[in-house]
C-alpha cells in the first residue's frame, strides 16, 4: 500500500495502539478499532502466502510504514497468482475498501492477525469462515490504492503491526526508511528486499466455487448452485452433465437434471487434489487417490471404495479413459506417466513419459488412439500410442503445472491449461494456439455436449 494513505492514519492508529486498541491496518481511509485485545499468545508458525516451493520477493519502499511487506512472484508476473492462508484462522474480513481494493484479514487467535491486500477479484473465502493453513484465499492483483500487482501482506500482535516472520524465521523486512510514518518507528535506512521459498506445503483443501462456461455463451462463467472444491471432473450420459468434486477429503456428485443438487457419493479420506470419472457402458466409475494408491468406486456398487493396487502413485494427478470397454487409469510415479488397464489386473506400466509435472495430467481417447496430455517446464507435451509415447512438445507454453484438461471434439484435439489465472484454450487443427478464453480459475475440467465445448473450473 503506497505513503499517503499511511500517513492519514497514522497518529490515530499510533494513540489507539497505545492505548491497547486492536486496529485494522488496512481499512480504506477509516480506522477500524474494536475491544482492548489481550496479550498476544505464542507467534503461530505463519508461512508465507503462496504455494509450496513458489520463490517471491519480499520488499518495502520509504514511506511504506514499517513492517508492511510488498510481494512479487519471481518466477513471472504476478498477476493472478494464488495467495494462501499463512496459518488457521477465522476470516474477520473478505470484502472491499478504497486503499485495500479486494482483501482478507484473519484472525488467528492469541492476538495474532494477517492481512491480504490488493487482490484481483472479490475472495474466495467470507467473514466468519475458518480457513486451513494453505487454504486459497484469492489471487493476486492491482486493486485499490496500488501501482501494479502485488500482494500487500502484514502480521500484528494485539492490533500493532510487527515484523513478519514466516516457517519461523524473521523476514528481515522492518524499516521503510521515513520516521513521518507510523504507527510505528523502526529507525534506520529502508530494508532491502529479499527473496523467500514458501514452505506453505501441507496437504490441505482449497474449496472454491464451482463454474460452468460453455463454448455457445462466449464463456459465461455461471456459478453451479453452490457448489465448492478442490478438485473438479465432469462427463456427460446422455443429455445430462454431471460435475464431481472434492471437498475435504469427501467426493460429491452433482447432475444438471436435478437443478446441480450436490450430493455425497459416500467416498471419503481420498486426497483433495485428484480426481477422474469416465462412463462405461452406462456405470459411473470414480478414481481417486487415498494413501499413495489409487481407488475405484462404481454408481452400481453403491459407491463402494474399492483399492485397484495401483501403488506409489502422486496425489495431486489422475486421468481415466473408456477403450473399447476397457477402463484405463493414468497416473504419475516418480515424475513418469504410467498406464493401468481394468483387462490386465491394473498391472501399472511405465509408459517412459518422464520429467512431468505430479500435478496435471490428461488423457483422451480419439479414434482408438490414446493421447497423453502432461507438463513439463510450464510447456504442454503430447505422447501418443501409436507413436511409443513419444513425448512432444505441443508448443503451448507458460502454463500452470497444476492445471490441465482434454477433450476430442469433432476430430480435433482440444487441450485447456491455466495461465495467470486463466484457462486457454488450444487446438491441434489450429497448430495449438493457445487463446485466453476469458474463464478464470485454478482448477478445470472439460467435456461437451451436442457440439457445445463446457468448461468447469474452481
Amino acid at each position: 500500500m503506497t505513503g499517503p494513505l499511511a500517513r492519514v492514519l497514522a497518529s490515530a492508529r499510533l494513540a489507539l495502539a497505545t492505548a491497547g486498541a486492536t486496529v485494522l491496518t488496512i481499512a480504506g481511509g477509516t480506522a477500524v478499532v474494536s475491544t482492548p485485545a489481550q496479550a498476544a499468545g505464542p507467534r503461530p508458525h505463519f508461512q508465507l502466502p503462496f504455494p509450496c516451493g513458489e520463490t517471491w520477493r519480499l520488499a518495502t519502499y520509504y514511506g511504506h510504514d514499517d513492517y508492511d511487506i510488498d510481494m512479487t512472484w519471481t518466477g513471472g508476473a504476478s498477476n493472478g497468482r494464488p495467495i494462501l492462508a499463512s496459518y488457521a484462522g477465522t476470516v474477520t474480513f473478505a470484502g472491499w475498501t478504497s486503499g485495500g481494493g479486494w482483501y482478507v484479514t484473519i484472525d488467528h487467535g492469541g492476538g495474532w492477525r494477517t492481512s491480504y491486500a490488493h487482490m484481483i477479484e472479490s475472495p474466495m473465502v467470507r467473514a466468519g469462515q475458518w480457513v486451513s493453513t494453505g487454504q486459497q484465499l484469492g489471487r493476486v492483483g492491482s486493486t485499490g490504492n496500488s501501482t501494479g500487482p502485488h500482494l500487500h501482506y502484514e502480521q500484528t500482535r494485539d492490533g500493532v503491526k510487527t515484523e513478519a516472520y514466516f516457517n519461523g524465521a524473521p523476514s528481515g523486512i522492518t524499516s521503510d526508511g521515513s520516521p513521518h510514518t507510523g504507527p510505528l518507528y523502526v529507525s534506520g535506512p529502508t530494508t532491502p528486499a529479499r527473496n523467500l521459498t514458501s514452505q506453505n506445503c501441507g496437504q490441505v483443501s482449497s474449496n472454491r466455487q464451482a463454474y460452468e462456461s460453455g463454448s455457445h455463451s462466449g464463456w459465461q462463467m455461471l456459478g453451479v448452485n453452490g457448489v465448492t472444491g478442490s478438485a473438479v471432473a465432469s462427463m456427460v450420459m446422455g443429455t445430462n452433465k454431471l460435475l464431481y468434486t472434492v471437498n475435504d477429503g469427501r467426493v460429491y456428485e452433482a447432475s444438471s437434471d436435478t437443478g446441480w443438487r450436490n450430493l455425497w457419493t459416500g467416498i471419503s479420506g481420498v486426497s483433495n487434489n485428484a480426481l477422474a470419472v469416465i462412463n462405461v457402458d452406462g456405470v459411473k466409475y470414480i478414481y481417486t487417490v487415498a494413501g499413495g494408491m489409487v481407488h475405484e468406486a462404481a454408481s452400481n456398487n453403491g459407491w463402494r471404495n474399492q483399492n485397484t493396487g495401483i501403488s506409489g502413485v502422486s496425489a495431486n494427478a489422475l486421468a481415466a479413459i473408456d477403450l473399447d470397454g476397457v477402463k484405463i487409469v493414468y497416473t504419475v510415479a516418480g515424475g513418469m506417466v504410467h498406464e493401468a488397464a481394468s483387462n490386465a489386473g491394473w498391472r501399472n506400466q511405465n509408459t517412459g513419459i518422464a520429467g512431468v509435472s505430479p500435478n496435471a495430467l490428461a488423457v483422451i481417447n480419439l479414434g482408438g488412439v490414446k493421447h497423453i496430455y502432461t507438463v513439463a517446464g510450464g510447456m504442454v507435451h503430447e505422447a501418443a500410442s501409436n507413436n511409443g509415447w513419444r513425448n512432444l512438445n505441443s508448443g503451448i507454453s507458460g502454463v500452470s503445472p497444476d492445471a490441465l484438461a482434454a477433450i476430442g471434439f469433432d476430430g480435433v484435439k482440444i487441450v485447456y491449461t491455466v495461465a495467470g489465472g486463466m484457462v486457454h484454450e488450444a487446438a491441434s487443427s489450429t497448430g495449438w494456439r493457445n487463446l485466453n478464453s476469458g474463464v478464470r480459475g485454478t482448477a478445470v475440467s472439460a467435456t461437451s455436449l451436442g457440439g457445445v465445448k463446457i468448461l468447469y473450473t474452481l
